[in-house]
């Protein structure tokens, strides 16, 4: 059996963002964690793709240079629709959006660089908890570890261990389809991205997406439907009909659709996300639940748990009671209850078109309001996605 201090189930942003904080702080640790995947980078992974400011700035503070030498778009306009209504909410950039296998890759790549050790195609089949800490058996190997991280998504073991402690469905699904394109749409051209709630009418808790997108460097519209289920007790709506119906009013590919589904684990405050010497963090602790965003909230989970696993390890006590508030008073937290709040109200009245209506009237005042802010990196032409594809050559030399 093999002792090592920490092991951290899934290298996806959650997991790799808290070694590489955890590095940040004491270098030490790289000698002192293991990060265990099920799978290998690069890896298929469905979602969206869009990362937001709040996970775009952990990045920075992280010492990634903006923006990664990877293909991406990037978004400086969100466009929430409602009955031909629209609000424009503007940011420099509001998100930007990468293929979810090749960002996951690339921060991989660049934890291993760091002196992270990453096990790759070995999986989690037991945690056992006793006494002197926690005896993981995986596929390859058994470890006795003092803690481990929970990062290793909606349906992993850790989050399953979990869950038998939080009441109620917090399970969101999510249909996704990816369509080729020749990248001159007004998507590409305006930097916007689409988010229709028309849908609601339809008892879908959420809405469709439209973003523009690159996959390996060429073009693509990531589309897809995405249903909080907030309300579990609302009759569910028939997402293949939702997404079929939204794509047959825009540009892409004639007769039968392909797509994937999912389901999506969202945040809850009262959610319990730790018990002795187990803490989640990402999408296994919780995405927040108005718009199904997980890439974002996962990268800033990841420097509120190496927090408090540092703690942790310099008082010896692996209880882990702070994480909750921690991550309740941090930015992420603030981020997430509010995302929350919202939630509870907009998905319980989504109905009722007088109300959707003044969420809607309220919402554009708020973005005509709403400071534009400081751009958050230099972007130059429409190029960049050239430059991009010449810098991960060059990286990955």
């Amino acid at each position: 059996m093999r002792e090592i201090d920490l092991i951290i189930i899934g290298s996806g942003p959650a997991g790799i963002s808290t070694a590489l904080h955890l590095l940040q702080q004491d270098q030490s640790w790289a000698q002192r964690m293991i990060l265990i995947d099920k799978a290998a980078h690069p890896r298929p992974k469905l979602c969206g793709g869009g990362v937001t400011r709040i996970g775009l700035e952990t990045l920075l503070g992280l010492g990634f240079e903006l923006p990664l030498p990877i293909p991406h778009e990037i978004i400086n306009q969100a466009r929430l629709r409602y009955r031909g209504r629209e609000i424009r909410v503007r940011g420099r950039p509001e998100f930007v959006v990468f293929n979810r296998i090749e960002f996951d890759a690339y921060l991989a790549e660049g934890a291993r660089r760091r002196g992270v050790v990453l096990h790759e195609n070995e999986s989690v089949e037991m945690l056992t908890f006793n006494s002197t800490g926690v005896e993981v058996k995986t596929t390859r190997d058994t470890y006795q570890t003092k803690a481990v991280v929970g990062a290793d998504g909606s349906k992993g073991i850790t989050r399953r261990i979990l869950g038998r402690h939080n009441s109620g469905s917090k399970v969101a699904r999510v249909l996704e389809t990816i369509h080729q394109t020749d990248g001159y749409g007004a998507h590409f051209r305006e930097h916007f991205a689409v988010f229709e709630f028309t849908p609601v009418e339809q008892n879908l808790q959420g809405y469709f997406w439209d973003f523009p997108s690159r996959v390996g460097e060429q073009p693509r519209y990531n589309r897809g439907v995405y249903d909080a289920r907030f309300i579990p007790d609302k009759k569910r709506a028939k997402l293949p009909a939702i997404l079929k119906s939204e794509l047959n009013n825009l540009e892409g590919p004639e007769g039968k659709v392909d797509f994937q589904s999912h389901p999506i684990h969202w945040f809850s405050p009262g959610s319990r996300i730790t018990e002795p010497r187990l803490l989640l963090v990402g999408d296994t602790a919780g995405v927040e639940p108005l718009f199904g965003e997980g890439i974002g909230p996962a990268l800033a989970y990841g420097k509120i748990a190496a927090r408090e696993l540092n703690a942790a390890f310099m008082n010896d006590d692996f209880t882990f009671k702070g994480y909750k508030r921690r991550l309740l008073t941090s930015a992420l937290g603030r981020y997430l209850i509010y995302r929350w709040s919202v939630s509870w109200w907009l998905y319980r009245f989504n109905m009722i078109p007088l109300f959707m209506h003044l969420v809607w009237t309220i919402g554009k005042l708020a973005s005509w309001l709403r400071p534009l802010g400081q751009p958050l990196f230099p972007v130059g032409n429409r190029n960049s996605n050239r430059t991009s594809g010449r810098r991960i050559r060059e990286y990955s030399e």
